[in-house]
């Protein structure tokens, strides 16, 4: 399960909505809801656990800086919201996640964040770099990192960018069926914020779906229940070099999470 999550604690009828997404073993998404409430988002996910991944901060400890997760995730060149209370309270009045994940967990489910933008620009790396390659020196694979984008199609100013969702929604496509993406509930600039709201859901689902049936050097968890838990599309020199940027933090002490990242290392979602 995937879902974006409209984070503004402020905005009590704000015309961007939440959305989840479900993906089957064999993946098809399966069902898309909107939503505004959080009961409206525990309820989409249902009774059956889950893995569920939330594209919010579900943790926010007391850190002035960023978190353990966002200090490695820097050094991967993956782009991150640094997350302290202040920040997320200046931003969007709160941490809504936070209160989400417990709601989803109490309901038995499985929570980590994701960042939608990583999945979507870790597909397009392997539309270019199956796994069947050998793998790049770290040197080649950060330079050619640097150079994959994902589509911009989020609202700014409170339009999305339409001209990036059917790029958004083509990297998808080419990974998963999608017939149960919906149809247009509202008219214009409302329906292009809905669908940029349900590519971050499905996206999130996609990489619920590989968490679970992928090898384990295709995903990877950055940090803890305690500092923030972070999941990752991956691939294997994506994995080395958390791995060994974890490690220099963790001896800097800069860091206090656990250096193996792997999903071969962290173990399958139902142990997290």
């Amino acid at each position: 399960m995937g879902i974006h999550l409209l984070q503004d604690t402020r905005l009590g009828d704000a015309p961007g909505r939440s959305a989840v997404a479900e993906i089957t073993p064999d993946s098809i998404v399966s069902g898309v809801r909107m939503c505004r409430s959080d009961a409206e988002i525990v309820e989409g996910v249902g009774p059956e656990p889950a893995l569920v991944l939330v594209d919010a901060p579900t943790v926010v400890p007391q850190v002035t800086g960023r978190r353990d997760a966002e200090h490695v995730l820097a050094w991967l060149d993956i782009p991150a919201f640094p997350v302290t209370p202040s920040r997320m309270e200046k931003a969007y009045g709160g941490a809504r996640g936070v209160a989400l994940a417990r709601a989803l967990a109490h309901a038995g489910h499985v929570v980590a964040e994701a960042l939608p933008d990583q999945v979507l620009r870790q597909l397009m790396w392997e539309q270019e770099h199956p796994a069947d390659r050998p793998p790049l020196d770290l040197g080649a694979y950060r330079a050619a990192w640097l150079g994959v984008r994902a589509p911009a199609f989020r609202p700014r100013g409170g339009r999305a960018r339409n001209d990036g969702l059917e790029p958004a929604r083509a990297v998808l496509a080419e990974r998963i069926d999608l017939p149960a993406w919906p149809l247009p509930e509202r008219d214009g600039d409302l329906a292009d914020l809905d669908d940029a709201a349900v590519i971050d859901a499905v996206a999130c689902a996609v990489l619920a779906h590989r968490c679970l049936h992928a090898p384990g050097d295709r995903w990877a968890l950055v940090g803890d229940a305690a500092a923030g838990r972070i999941a990752l599309a991956a691939c294997p020199e994506m994995i080395q070099r958390a791995a060994i940027n974890a490690t220099r933090l963790r001896d800097e002490r800069t860091i206090n999470i656990a250096a193996e990242v792997a999903g071969t290392q962290v173990g399958p979602p139902q142990s997290w």
